[in-house]
């Protein structure tokens, strides 16, 4: 029986490999050799802080969490009512997400509407839930920069914001005024993101009548159909120790 030259083996072996993975260096006419290329390694992100980022979360609200806001955070009496639904939603939040059910936090400036969107947000990331965050302002801008560009990139980020699995859209309404092509836009993400079963959770300055006589009929049905509302009131509380 021939014997087994491992030697031999092991060099054919790596001429096979260098030859389909590396890139050709050549010294003299006599020898020549082969020096490997590898593919960029994947970083996988183990920083809270960097997953926040990613997800769009202001660096103001790092710390944010429903255990530091009833450490530190004020709350009125008149928003019993808008907590309780806030709390039932996140008490629900997992079913919510997959069943479609979003949320709408509705009132004045300062009140604490935002905080308790980024909390649903983290949780939501928590589980392992894909989530996005973004101000209604920026993304006027970010929509308006990119379709002057890269329509791959426009088009990337427009499913972006219509696949993720929870979106936080942040101070909606201020967009309206400043560009109708926007507004159309945003209604159509909506739409789309209610007929996918991807949920939103809205903050707005804005009353219910506002948003029913500035957006279409189809958005107000499916935002007041298929979302819970918090109603909050009073005074902001930014500032107040």
């Amino acid at each position: 029986m021939e014997q087994f030259n491992t030697t031999a083996a092991i060099e054919k072996l790596k001429q096979s490999i260098g030859k389909q993975n590396t890139k050709e260096c050549t010294v003299n006419d006599d020898f020549e050799f082969y020096t490997p290329i590898y593919d960029k390694p994947v970083i996988i992100q183990n920083n809270i802080n960097n997953t926040y980022h990613l997800a769009g979360i202001p660096k103001r609200y790092y710390d944010m969490s429903f255990t530091w806001l009833k450490e530190n955070g004020s709350f009125p009496k008149e928003n019993k009512e808008a907590y309780r639904i806030v709390n039932e939603y996140r008490q629900n939040l997992e079913q919510n997400l997959n069943t479609g059910k979003g949320l709408i936090l509705r009132g004045p400036s300062g009140t604490g509407k935002t905080s308790l969107g980024v909390c649903l947000l983290k949780e939501a990331l928590a589980i392992g839930k894909g989530c996005l965050m973004i101000s209604m302002p920026n993304l006027l801008d970010n929509m308006l920069t990119l379709s002057k560009g890269d329509s791959v990139a426009f088009l990337n980020y427009e499913q972006k914001l219509r696949n993720i699995p929870l979106l936080l859209l942040d101070d909606f309404g201020a967009e309206y005024s400043k560009s109708e092509w926007v507004a159309a836009k945003v209604e159509s993400i909506i739409i789309d993101r209610y007929n996918r079963m991807r949920p939103i959770i809205l903050t707005t300055n804005y009353s219910e009548g506002w948003t029913k006589d500035h957006y279409s009929q189809r958005i107000y049905d499916r935002l007041r159909g298929e979302y819970q509302e918090a109603i909050f009131m009073g005074l902001s509380h930014r500032g107040q120790k």
